[in-house]
């Protein structure tokens, strides 16, 4: 069940998307979203809070808040942004996509994956490892760990469609926020023998700690990707601007 805050977030973040609020329009006021709603004015001030964290729009003090989202120009590169799974991200790039699960296994977190992921060592962990392909091309190489606890009964097939959904809907946990570490690194062998790497050199390595609403690590997530093929698209909000 999703909570009120979602709800607006979501519906907002779609008509957006979908230019019911254009670019330089203004969005419906705390008071009308209240009035939609049936909710607190807090609530609403969290969803405007969560689009705009996200650049989709800016509270302008006295003026209400401002729709800033234009969609990317396509260039042929494969756009990441926010916390979503590898399937929202391939629909909103207009992509097909597939994943292969290479190992799937539950271990114990030791001192050296608890060193390497701030997971708590003693703890059940379900170990990840998975080739995402984009129009058939083996492009993504995503390994890691999630907390077994959180994903109980998850299948490999559970996992090429996706951890996130399976955790969301099956069950009704909330991902919260995540951290990311961007980096360029030497291709290995088996980089080579996995992707399409066309070659290349070095690869994209994107390191991902993901929380949920009680502020508690789920999950720990190498990205490796195919340098020339992914644009990483980001808005950061500065406080003094909003103070």
């Amino acid at each position: 069940m999703r909570t009120a805050y979602d709800q607006i977030y979501r519906d907002l973040k779609q008509d957006i998307e979908n230019g019911t609020y254009a670019y330089d329009s203004l969005l419906p006021s705390q008071s009308t979203l209240v009035g939609w709603y049936g909710c607190a004015h807090n609530t609403a001030r969290k969803a405007i809070s969560l689009l705009a964290n996200e650049g989709y729009c800016l509270p302008i003090h006295g003026k209400g808040v401002r729709v800033i989202y234009r969609p990317v120009r396509p260039d042929g590169s494969f756009t990441v942004k926010g916390i979503e799974s590898f399937s929202e991200a391939a629909k909103r790039n207009g992509v097909s996509c597939d994943t292969k699960v290479i190992h799937f296994e539950e271990v114990i977190c030791d001192e050296e994956i608890s060193r390497r992921t701030d997971f708590a060592t003693g703890e059940k962990l379900l170990k990840l490892d998975a080739i995402r392909m984009l129009e058939g091309r083996p492009l993504i190489r995503e390994s890691g760990y999630v907390l077994a606890r959180l994903v109980k009964g998850i299948t490999p097939e559970d996992v090429r469609r996706s951890v996130y959904d399976y955790i969301e809907q099956g069950n009704g946990k909330c991902i919260a926020t995540s951290k990311r570490s961007i980096v360029m690194e030497r291709v290995r062998t088996n980089d080579r023998e996995l992707l399409d790497l066309e070659g290349c050199d070095y690869l994209c390595k994107v390191i991902i700690k993901t929380y949920d609403t009680n502020a508690r690590l789920f999950e720990y997530r190498e990205t490796r990707m195919h340098p020339d093929q992914f644009r990483f698209d980001y808005t950061s909000l500065r406080e003094k601007a909003l103070s």
